[in-house]
């Protein structure tokens, strides 16, 4: 067993959720500390022990965590000058608001806890080192003292397949994905996701997820306006546009090309502004959707390629234009750029953009509800228990299937397109994607809170 303990010395804890800026963090996820631990390394030197210290606890998966209860939380919110790239000085940049949320919480110790590790001297003393140097978790002001123990703590959350909450875990190439990062000058990606729950409690819900995992966003500003009918023009640009980043960087990685069969690779996708009262449909910038099996060093690559599409721009078309794009601020980002808005647990869903049905239907089969079926069996999820289809958009903001362009070039010719709503037997957790487009942004579902878990 290993377990690093995390004592706050103020007895508050100044973090936010990645995904919602004015919420408290906490308990701390166990990415958070890693990266702490990776600040550390990188400021102490990079020292090729502590190196081989913390790929050791990259590979260790996700940990048990043991802390109190959260305290009330009244956000702050402040105004601050911007900080983008080619901004003027900070007295002549505009300001957008951020909120400093924190907590004081009814122990002031945390515990993580791996029960089937056992490191070696070398790779404890190692980590002993970059813990005993690590004084944050959570902003500068979040002042910690960072130790390994002995004590064999209780947990209140633990891994599990079947758990509701949602943490970001360390994994096989983070410490590289971190640098890499970190070069780019561009903001820590969630990276990988982990469900827990409450230690010996109970599921009665089962929670089961599709073919896709986390994604990553890239908000629009500059450029054109365009409508949700445009979404396969933008995203065959991006695709072209990370093939052509890749190659000038090395070999084009399967996880883009998708010429592999055998291989899953990414979706892209153009979120659209829908689902509210006064959606207009419009996109609001780009995302990649990894999937679940994807390696570390294989994102890392697709990254790099982001980073070039960011910096150069993205070229529609000569008659469309050029987007301006930028990674996401969490702290400021449009609720149709959060992760949440589209990975959230649900027992219902509904499609923003129409899903493309793999087959033509015919009168003695297959009938539109077989297809659909499969196509959701096709991603690793149930068959739903209602499925309702329709040519016309069913969220407020998307537009009707004859209005969306459904094929790309050098395709025969478009396949049958439907909106649809689905109601699955269990809460499914996104993203999801479904039928022969979902690879181009097409059978993007958006989740609906009757049944499944209430978003925050």
């Amino acid at each position: 067993m290993f377990t690093l303990e995390v004592e706050f010395l103020l007895g508050r804890c100044f973090s936010s959720k990645y995904d919602d800026p004015t919420q408290p963090e906490w308990p701390p996820n166990p990415a958070r500390l890693f990266s702490a631990l990776a600040a550390a390394y990188f400021e102490g030197g990079e020292d090729i022990g502590e190196r081989m210290a913390l790929e050791w606890l990259e590979r260790c998966g996700a940990p048990s965590i043991t802390f109190g209860e959260p305290g009330v939380s009244n956000p702050v919110q402040v105004f601050v000058p911007t900080n983008y790239p080619g901004d003027h000085a900070p007295h002549l940049r505009g300001k957008q608001p951020r909120y400093l949320p924190a907590q004081s919480p009814s122990e002031a110790r945390v515990y993580f806890v791996w029960p089937q590790a056992g490191p070696d001297p070398q790779i404890l003393g190692a980590l002993r080192g970059l813990a005993s140097r690590t004084g944050a978790l959570g902003r500068a002001s979040s002042l910690v003292q960072v130790t390994i123990s002995d004590q064999t703590a209780v947990p209140t959350y633990e891994p599990s397949p079947d758990g509701e909450v949602l943490m970001q875990v360390p994994y096989p190439g983070r410490l590289d994905d971190l640098a890499t990062l970190y070069k780019q000058n561009r903001r820590p990606t969630p990276g990988k996701m982990e469900r827990y729950r409450e230690a010996g409690k109970t599921v009665e819900t089962k929670v089961t997820s599709g073919f896709f995992e986390n994604v990553v966003f890239l908000e629009k500003v500059s450029g054109p306006s365009l409508p949700i009918e445009a979404t396969l023009t933008v995203t065959d640009a991006f695709r072209n546009a990370l093939l052509k980043q890749s190659g000038d960087l090395g070999e084009i990685p399967e996880l883009l090309h998708g010429h592999n069969k055998t291989v899953p690779h990414c979706a892209l996708l153009a979120p659209p502004f829908v689902d509210r009262k006064f959606a207009d449909g419009r996109l609001m910038g780009l995302g990649i959707a990894f999937p679940r099996s994807a390696s570390g060093e294989d994102r890392r690559r697709v990254l790099m390629a982001v980073a070039k599409v960011v910096d150069s721009g993205l070229n529609i078309s000569k008659d469309i234009g050029s987007w301006g794009l930028e990674p996401v601020e969490f702290m400021t980002a449009p609720e149709t750029l959060r992760s949440r808005t589209w990975v959230q647990d649900s027992h219902e869903w509904v499609s923003a953009t129409p899903v493309l049905l793999d087959r033509f239907p015919k009168e003695k089969g297959p009938s539109v509800e077989e297809i659909l079926s499969l196509a959701c069996e096709r991603v690793g999820l149930p068959a739903p228990e209602v499925l309702q289809y329709s040519p016309w958009p069913i969220l407020p903001g998307s537009a009707p299937v004859t209005k969306h362009r459904l094929h790309r070039g050098g395709e025969a010719k478009p396949k049958v397109g439907v909106h649809v709503r689905l109601r699955f037997p269990v809460s499914v957790r996104g993203p999801i994607l479904l039928g022969a487009g979902r690879f181009f942004g097409l059978g993007l579902m958006r989740p609906q809170f009757g049944r499944g878990v209430v978003a925050e």
